[in-house]
C-alpha cells in the first residue's frame, strides 16, 4: 500500500461524491426499469410498447451497473486505505482533524480551517486556527511516517 499523503487524503471527498452520484444514477435506471406501464387519462393501460420501454430500461441499467463497478469498487478500496491509515493514527485530536478535512464534509468543498477550529475547540480565533494547522501539519507528518 502506498502511504497517504495530503493528496490522497484530498481526493477522498473527490471519490466519495462519485461514487454517491454514480449509485444514484444506478438507483434512478433501476427504478425506471420496475416502473409499471403508464396508464392513459381515460384509464386504459399501454401495454404494446411497454415491454419494450422496460426491457431497455432493464439494459440500459445493466450496461450502466457492469460500466460502473469497476470503478465504484477501486473508489471504495482507495477510501478504505485512507480510513485505516487515519484510523491508525495513534492521536485522536489528528485522527479528528484529518477527517474533519479531508473525510467528512457533506459537499465537495472541504470545511475551512476556521470551521473546523471551531467545532475542535469551540472557537475561531487567530490562535484556534494557528494551533489547528500545527496539529494538521503532525497529523500529516505522522500519517506518512506510518508508511516508513
Amino acid at each position: 500500500m502506498e502511504p497517504v499523503t495530503k493528496e490522497r487524503l484530498t481526493r477522498y471527498i473527490s471519490l466519495k461524491k462519485e461514487n454517491e452520484n454514480r449509485l444514484e444514477r444506478l438507483a434512478r435506471m433501476k427504478s425506471n426499469a420496475e416502473m409499471p406501464a403508464q396508464k392513459d387519462p381515460d384509464g386504459s393501460k399501454h401495454t404494446g410498447s411497454s415491454g419494450e420501454r422496460m426491457a431497455r430500461a432493464i439494459e440500459a441499467y445493466m450496461e450502466y451497473e457492469e460500466q460502473i463497478r469497476p470503478l465504484v469498487d477501486a473508489n471504495r478500496r482507495e477510501m478504505a486505505q485512507i480510513e485505516a491509515a487515519v484510523a491508525a493514527l495513534p492521536d485522536p485530536l489528528e485522527r479528528e482533524v484529518l477527517r474533519l478535512r479531508y473525510m467528512d464534509s457533506n459537499s465537495i468543498r472541504p470545511f475551512t480551517w476556521k470551521e473546523i477550529a471551531l467545532y475542535m475547540y469551540g472557537r475561531d480565533g487567530e490562535s484556534q486556527v494557528r494551533s489547528l494547522m500545527y496539529l494538521h501539519q503532525k497529523a500529516l507528518s505522522d500519517i506518512s511516517d506510518n508508511f516508513n
